[in-house]
């Protein structure tokens, strides 16, 4: 997988050679993500004026943009990139996917119905998960991901010692090796690497937990004329 994960960066050497000894040190990130996040809600709005007669009161401007989920800004930014790893890596994401509804079909079918009424039919490539978290030279410290919707999923890649992912609340310290899979609650658990020695890349994959309102009320604006 290490590999392969070069490839899809058409070669770049992305991966430093980290020592343990020399502690946390910043890494970088690329989402290609589909978010429902500080969209503009229609709750109580009326249902038959377009919502671009409307503003939102107690705001300096509305934002008449982002009605919608969307996709992050990494996708256009990094498109060769995304279009990449997204086929290089397609056979593993089909397995995590497999594997998902065979063993966990109840968090399954819930991601599930977030991806199909995704706008224009739109269709995630990290099924059934929304948003693809691309971590280089990675190792985080304590957190929780307060903005994940049930469960996250966690690859790592690299030639490395040590980089165990421990969970904190569950008293467990997983010694993830490259390809390996991990899946918990990010949002409920804090969560943290060990330092490493080596290369050490991840995958994640999670889903946004602001899908709720879309699901429910479109953001508000499931009755509203001009949204039918």
């Amino acid at each position: 997988m290490v590999l392969i994960l070069v490839g899809v960066f058409d070669g770049q050497d992305v991966l430093d050679v980290c020592q343990a000894a020399d502690g946390a040190q910043p890494f970088q990130c690329v989402h290609f993500s589909w978010y429902n996040r500080y969209t503009t809600q229609g709750d109580n709005a009326p249902t038959d004026l377009h919502p671009h007669w409307m503003h939102v009161e107690g705001v300096g401007k509305t934002n008449y943009s982002q009605f919608f989920p969307y996709q992050s800004s990494d996708v256009a930014e990094h498109e060769q990139l995304y279009h990449n790893v997204t086929t290089a890596f397609s056979n593993v994401f089909l397995w995590i996917e497999s594997m998902l509804r065979a063993y966990l079909p109840e968090e399954y079918n819930i991601l599930v119905q977030f991806i199909d009424n995704l706008p224009g039919n739109a269709q995630s490539t990290v099924f059934p998960f929304a948003s693809l978290v691309i971590n280089i030279n990675i190792c985080t410290k304590a957190h929780r991901d307060k903005k994940d919707q049930t469960i996250c999923l966690v690859v790592p890649i690299g030639e490395f010692e040590g980089g165990d992912l421990v969970l904190y609340e569950q008293g467990l310290v997983l010694d993830l090796r490259s390809g390996d899979i991990a899946v918990f609650c990010s949002a409920e658990t804090t969560h943290f690497n060990l330092q490493y020695t080596g290369q050490r890349a991840s995958f994640v994959l999670q889903t946004d937990s602001e899908f709720d309102k879309w699901l429910v009320q479109r953001n508000g604006w499931r009755d509203n004329i001009h949204f039918q």
